[in-house]
Order: structure tokens, then sequence, then C-alpha cells
């Protein structure tokens, strides 16, 4: 029963480091979003075996094999802290955070790549793209995080962006 444990701990640490890699840097607002969902079942499995006597020692077994498989990724030290100790961050403003964040760098793509587009009917295109994922990113804050003390925050970033794409928009 033992190495049950164990091995749980140890694939979901990895999994756990793998998907904070994938949220700290990613673009693409469907990945985020069910890494997110990921991310939480995840962290509440790690957080209901941290009692386990091995925890630590098997998190950092997790750690090192993390980092032979993805040896251009050394986990910081915050993401070792919240794998060796899953109860000390606010997980739903993590999340809101790297959806914002992840959003952010697709906004910001987007943008550059608009900048570049000759036709004005491809402008158009992009732009309407762009406010289909703000709506989208509005309507899974709300319906995931409403009750989060970081979800106000996380709508006025995306309405900075929506003003900032209604601009460009006006200006095509």
């Amino acid at each position: 029963m033992d190495s049950i444990y164990a091995t749980t701990i140890r694939s979901s640490s990895i999994q756990f480091l793998e998907t904070l890699y994938i949220l700290n840097n990613s673009k693409n607002i469907e990945t985020i979003q069910s890494r997110i969902e990921f991310f939480e079942t995840v962290t509440d499995r790690l957080r209901s075996l941290i009692n386990n006597p091995d925890y630590k020692n098997l998190t950092q077994l997790a750690i090192d094999d993390y980092s032979v498989r993805y040896f251009n990724r050394i986990p910081g030290e915050s993401d070792i802290s919240k794998l060796t100790s899953p109860h000390s961050f606010d997980l739903e403003v993590y999340c809101i955070i790297s959806l914002i964040n992840g959003f952010k760098r697709y906004f910001e793509e987007q943008l550059d790549e608009i900048e570049f587009l000759k036709s004005n009917s491809s402008k158009e295109k992009r732009i309407s793209k762009v406010i289909h994922n703000i709506l989208s990113v509005k309507n899974y804050l709300q319906m995931k995080f409403s009750e989060s003390k970081s979800y106000e925050s996380g709508i006025e970033e995306i309405e900075k962006m929506a003003s900032k794409i209604k601009i460009i928009h006006e200006t095509i």
C-alpha cells in the first residue's frame, strides 16, 4: 500500500511541476484553462497526501526526476515551495494570476501580429478573434472564480486589454 502512495506522490509532483511550467509560459487560453482544472486536481491530491511521512523525500525525488527529464526547466524556489507545502499558497489566486498572465502573453503576441498584417480585413478578423478570447476569459473567470478575492483585479486587467484592443480597432 505504501508503494501506491509513493508512486502517487512522485507522479503527482512531476505533474504539478509540469503544469506550473505550462501555466507560467503558455499563450494558449484553452490550454491554460484546462491546465487550471488539472492543477486544482493535482494540488488537492498532494494536499491530501502531505501528512505521509515520506512526502518531503518523495517530492525531492520527483524534483530530481523532473530536472533530469526537463534539464532546461529547473524549478525555481517559488515552484518548489508550492510543491513541498501545497497548503501554503492560495490556489485560486495563483490560477487567476496564471490565467491573466497567459492572456497577456497571448494579447501581446496578437498585437504584434496585427501590426504586421497588411489588409484591414485581416486586421479586423484578428481583432475579432482577440475580442472573442477576451469574452471567453471573462466568462471563465466569472464562472470559476467570481467568489475569489482576486476576481475583481483579474477582471480589471482584462478590461484594460479590452480597452486597448478597442482603441486599435478604431484606428483601422
